[in-house]
This record gives C-alpha cells, structure tokens and sequence, in this order.
C-alpha cells in the first residue's frame, strides 16, 4: 500500500508510507528556503513521489492530519511571515476585542494586507474560491469549503481520486506517531500526547487494545489543558515569536534562582492544576495573554522563564504519574508540541515505576504528515505490524552532479578542495576547527543528527562563543547539544534506565567526564545535556568520524547544532551549504568525499 500524508500548517510536511514503512519524509521549508513555511507542501510531495517510485494516480491513499483546519494561517502566511509585530497586533486588534470585550472583529479586514493569494495553486483559483466563503476567514463553517479547495490540490499534484482522500484527527495522528514511529510496543505502553490545541483538544491518553491497535481513553479538550497555548503567549510576552522560540525561553530557565522565578511560578500555579487525569482551576483567566501580562509586569524575566518552566514540569510529571496509575502502564511514549521539550521529558523519565520511555523525532505538528500514515493503517485498515522509524535520515540524498558544480565554484572563489577522509576532519576538529556537514539523507525535523549538522570539538566553551557570534547569532544563553557514541554514551550522560536517545528528545544529567569533555556542548547553567545517541546501524559514517575523534582524544561526542543561519531552514542541497559557508565563519565545508577550507 503506497499512503501520502500531509501536514498543513506551521511546516507543512509530506511523508510516504510504503508497505507499512515510512521511506521518505521532508518540510516544504527546506525546498522553499522560507522558514515554518505554511504553503500547500507541493514541493515536498513531487519530492516524496518522486524519489518513492511513485507516477501520478498510483497512490491509494491521501491522508490530511486534522479535521478542522485554519484557512487564515494557510492565507495568510501566518508562520513564515509574520513580524513580533505582527503578532502583538494580532492580541491587541483581535483577541483583546472578541475575548475581553465581546466584540466579532473581522480577522480578514484587520490582516488584510497579508493576504497573498500568489501561492500555490494561483491567484485566479484563490480569488474564486475566496467568493464562496465568509469575509471573515476565519469563520471555522467555512471548513468544508476550504477542505474542497484543498482536495483539489491534492488531485493536482498527485493524481488521485478525490474519494480517497481523507483527514483523520490531530491527536489520533500524534498518537500513531508517537507509538508507532517508536521502538515500544505492547498493552503496557501509555500514549500521550500533548499541544496548544488540535481538533478541539490539547492532550489524549490512549492505550493498545487486545487487536494490538491503538484505542484513545481520554480527551482533554483545549481550553481545559492550556500548556501549550500559555507556553506560546508567554513566548511573545517575553519579546519572542511563538510557535518558533519556545525553545529560548526553556533554554533561559535554567538560569533563573528560586528566590527569582517564585514570584512568576505562584502566578502560574493559581491557575491550572492537576485532578487525576482531568484539570481544574484555581483562578481562570479571562485569556492567556493580558491577564498574565498585568499579573507578571513587575517579575524578572529570567524569573518569568523559570517560573513557567517550572510550572510545566510540575504539570506534565503529576498528570503522567496519574496515568500510568490509572491504565497500569510502565512504558510511555509522548508525541505533540509539548514533547518537544526536552527539559520536562528528563523529569518525566524518572517517574517511579516508568520503565521504558521514547520520545519520537521533532513531534511538533511537522510530524503529523508520517502520523497521519500511521494512523490509517492503525485505525482504518488495523494493521498491526507496522514497522518503527529506524532514523530520521528521511530527506533528499546529496546529489554527486551537484557536489561537483560546488567543488568547481569553490576552487574558483579561492577556497582549497581537498580528498575528505575521517583523520584529517578529525585533526580539523582537534585544531579548532568549525564544520559544516553535507553528507547522505537530510535529517527530518527540527533538530540536525549530523548529516546537516554544524560540527566542532566539545572540549572547550570557547567555540560556543565563536559558533553564536560568528556564524549562527543566536541568543548567548542557549546551550548547543552533543552527538555521542553509543559506546561512549554512560560515560557521558547518566541513563540509569538504559532509554534509548537517539534523536535530541530527552535531556540528562551529564557525568563529572561529560561535564569536563562535553563542556561546549552542555546547558551553561545546568550542565544537562540534549544527546544525540549515534549508533553504527543508524548512521555508520557519521559513527565512524566520532570514532576516529575519540581515538585521538579520548572524547567520544562532538558539538553538533543545526546547519544554518540564524532564522533560515537548515541546508538542505549542497548549494544550500556552500552559500551557508561563504556567508559565515564556517572553516570548513565537509562532503562525503571531499571538503572545502578557508
């Protein structure tokens, strides 16, 4: 059976089940170079099909993760376009007048000028479709009529019958992904998931039924559970965009005191509670963004990211310690917005009596386009024997013909091209080298794994300082991550549970020996870790350089960050990182067989 399933919205993505494995999986962004692009993921199903075998009308099934979806965002390129500014807007001429007012504003007429009917599938189809519907688009009656003209998209670029196209629920897509993109099988594994909002909710707890399917046992709906949305508002309150730098504010937390976050925790702990498996509230606010806004204008803001930060892990560690109670679960898997955040996915790890925890690549909404695979053949066809991801390497290969023009151009610009081999890139790394690495499948995800990888030596913080100023400008209180070999993996992290970590999902206590060696690649503050667990079955070359680092320095891990600019996609062609490199302080640009120095 040959199942495409699309992800629309924030990172629209396609992926390709084959026979009850996924064999191709990629982010429209990396094909457009427009981050969190939202567009109709055209580029990433002529990808997928193409390098599937598949010609057009062979599909038998198109599945769209989400019954209920958003025109405006799609639109309005709400995610790939939109300025802080933009979104301050956004709560000041939309939310603050429908919730605190009771006022119907016009979405449309207040956003009008970001309307960009040029996208895919045209202006003239836009313009005609937007004549059948509601001046307010964000009008959720209008969903069916934005299902259709979605449908023909979806006919246009693959071939197929729109009567086997169909959307399957946000949450049962995050569940199928969460379990079977995972190694976990069986009646004891608790799947949760968990994010802002989908389908009306925000979490679901579901189990394995006696068919070996997955059966869903509880709905949170969205404005019970508001994690997720409180994570996103706070984001912005704090000068940041949501829905794309939740990650700095966890990143920041740590560096908060008790004496200083406390004031901002006990506002965030007057509202939402546990109670069992449901949530109560002490004091519900009137929204999730000016009501926190005036309670928290007089905390700090280190105060204020450790507070929430704080407030979430309490959250998600009582109401997964009640579940795994209440279905009698050792074993969990966890998918959605909220998994993503690795420092709470460290506290839930040690809950007494979880055994066995994984946490999937990237589980934002980007992996709903492989969950919706999933989930059709779960629910619908009540396949069984569906097989797990056995790495993230789902992306375009790195084309040889296209190396070459590179290696061309580099001569030409003055750069010297050498053979690459695993000892010289070793000693490069030693000297204090920075590389860019372009070699073999791109990664799927928010998170790099070495084949689109920054790369440098761990042993010393200086070159964080070189890596954030010189090359990536991030923000200098975010730690970078390290990818370590399975053979040195206990030596660097303490995993008393033996979980398996290979893609950036869990954070660990570090070792006194990964402190010292991983110094660079450890939080600042905390001195946790984010690993990237680098085996010999799922990426043999990239196991192979660590190896030869390790022989010459005793230190089996590398740094290892995202290969891009600051607010770009990570590179995905080699072009992508040649252009990458010249633009940086990047030393050297590493190919399969060859690399170019500065």
């Amino acid at each position: 059976m040959k199942v495409l399933g699309l992800s629309l919205g924030i990172l629209s993505t396609a992926a390709i089940l084959v026979d009850d494995k996924i064999v191709f999986c990629a982010s429209e962004e990396r094909f457009s170079r427009v981050k969190n692009d939202e567009q109709y993921p055209r580029k990433s199903i002529e990808f997928v099909l193409k390098e599937a075998n598949i010609k057009f009308g062979e599909l038998d099934k198109v599945v769209i993760a989400g019954t209920s979806l958003n025109l405006n965002t799609h639109l309005m390129r709400k995610y790939s376009s939109w300025s802080i500014s933009d979104q301050f807007r956004l709560m000041d001429e939309f939310w603050r007048r429908k919730l605190l007012f009771g006022e119907t504003p016009n979405y449309n007429e207040i956003f009008k000028e970001k309307i960009d009917t040029k996208q895919f599938p045209g202006e003239n189809k836009w313009n005609s479709f937007l004549q059948t519907i509601s001046k307010d688009y964000y009008d959720i009656k209008d969903n069916d009529k934005y299902k259709n003209f979605l449908h023909d998209m979806v006919v246009f670029t693959t071939g197929i019958e729109k009567s086997n196209i169909i959307h399957l629920d946000h949450h049962s897509c995050h569940a199928a992904y969460a379990y079977w993109a995972s190694p976990l099988r069986g009646q004891e594994t608790l799947i949760m998931t968990g994010d802002a909002f989908g389908d009306g909710y925000s979490s679901t707890l579901s189990t394995i039924n006696n068919r070996g399917n997955i059966e869903c046992k509880h709905q949170v709906p969205a404005d019970e559970f508001i994690l997720g949305r409180l994570y996103r508002h706070i984001t912005l309150l704090m000068g940041m965009m949501p829905d794309a730098h939740e990650y700095k504010i966890m990143g920041l937390a740590p560096y908060s005191k008790l004496e200083t976050l406390t004031q901002a925790y006990n506002v965030f702990k007057d509202g939402m509670y546990v109670d069992g498996i449901d949530f109560k509230w002490n004091k519900k606010p009137s929204d999730l963004f000016f009501w926190y806004k005036e309670r928290l204008e007089q905390c700090r803001f280190d105060g204020i990211a450790g507070g929430l930060q704080k407030y979430l892990e309490e959250i998600l560690v009582e109401y997964t310690t009640n579940a795994l109670k209440k279905y009698n679960c050792n074993k969990l898997v966890f998918s959605g917005g909220l998994s993503m955040n690795v420092k709470a996915n460290m506290l839930i790890k040690d809950i007494v009596g979880l055994d066995e925890m994984f946490v999937p690549p990237s589980g934002g909404d980007e992996s709903l386009a492989i969950g919706a695979c999933y989930a059709y053949l779960d629910q619908i066809e009540k396949k069984t024997n569906l097989l797990p991801l056995e790495n993230a390497y789902l992306g375009p290969d790195v084309n040889k013909e296209d190396i070459d023009i590179v290696l061309k151009d580099a001569k030409k610009d003055g750069f010297k091209v050498e053979i690459a081999n695993n000892e010289k890139i070793a000693d490069l790394l030693i000297q204090g080298r920075v590389v860019g690495r372009c070699v073999g499948r791109m990664e799927f995800g928010a998170r790099s794994l070495g084949n689109r990888s920054i790369i440098a030596d761990p042993r010393s913080s200086k070159i964080v300082q070189v890596i954030n100023e010189k090359i990536k400008n991030r923000d200098f209180w975010m730690p970078f991550a390290p990818s370590i070999i399975t053979e040195s993996e206990y030596e660097m992290i303490i995993n008393e549970k033996n979980l398996q970590a290979p893609y950036m999902t869990i954070a660990f206590d570090s070792t006194a020996f990964g402190r010292d060696k991983l110094s660079a690649a450890c939080h600042p503050s905390d001195r946790t870790l984010r690993p990237h667990i680098v085996s010999q079955s799922s990426n043999k070359k990239y196991h192979d350089l660590i190896s030869t680092f390790k022989n010459k320095t005793g230190v089996g891990g590398l740094l290892n960050t995202s290969f891009n600019l600051h607010g770009h996609p990570v590179v995905n062609s080699s072009q992508d990182a040649y252009d990458v490199f010249k633009k940086t302080d990047i030393d050297v640009l590493l190919f399969e067989t060859h690399f170019i120095v500065k």
